[in-house]
């Protein structure tokens, strides 16, 4: 992997944890394109900076939330991100799994996990981008005509707004084939179901 590939924005509103995040990620040979502490600055650098991964805190304090801004980042700019929380409640954590990110850490983490989570969230990344076709033949599941569909949908990344949008079906209805799908896979999430489905690429 060249880390150097890697031109990271970090929207994080702790300026404590923000610096350390970009000392880390420059320490261990990764671009950073820039910080931001707020939702408009992150859109902003979005747009000049042309980053090609972000790093999202949830919680953003006032105005709008690192899952609005991943909503963007799905219509707008398709690049792949990882959430950042304090939180690690039901709420939150199913807020978050519905912008398909790449990665969710709890702080506090350790760096490691932050450098593994993101090497991995940009290899997934990057297979997808080879086929946006899943290959469901090498893993004995049986899945309904929907469930491959969904899950197709998940594969190439697309929030659950989208997926509803494009196979005019609920969010109730689509979250149930979801968990149908993870729990046939036995995988915990997106990130994780979108790894297994590229062990074999």
């Amino acid at each position: 992997m060249d880390r150097g590939a890697l031109k990271i924005l970090i929207v994080e509103d702790d300026p404590i944890i923000a610096t350390d995040i970009k000392s880390l990620l420059k320490h261990e040979g990764f671009g950073v394109v820039g910080v931001a502490k707020n939702a408009l600055r992150a859109l902003d650098l979005l747009h000049s900076a042309k980053p090609n991964f972000a790093i999202l805190d949830v919680h953003l304090g006032k105005g709008q939330s690192g899952i609005d801004i991943a909503e963007i980042i799905h219509d707008k700019y398709h690049i792949p991100y990882i959430f950042l929380t304090s939180f690690s409640d039901n709420e939150t954590l199913a807020a978050a799994q519905e912008q398909s990110p790449y990665g969710y850490l709890v702080k506090p983490f350790q760096d490691r996990t932050l450098i593994t989570t993101i090497a991995t969230a940009w290899l997934n990344y990057k297979k997808t981008l080879k086929s946006d076709e899943p290959d469901f033949t090498a893993h004995n599941v049986a899945l309904t005509e929907q469930e491959q569909v969904i899950c197709t949908h998940l594969y190439r990344g697309e929030s659950y707004k989208q997926i509803c949008a494009a196979r005019y079906i609920s969010m109730n209805t689509l979250k149930y084939h979801v968990k149908n799908i993870y729990s046939k896979f036995k995988v915990a999430g997106r990130a994780e179901l979108t790894a297994l489905l590229n062990t074999n690429r």
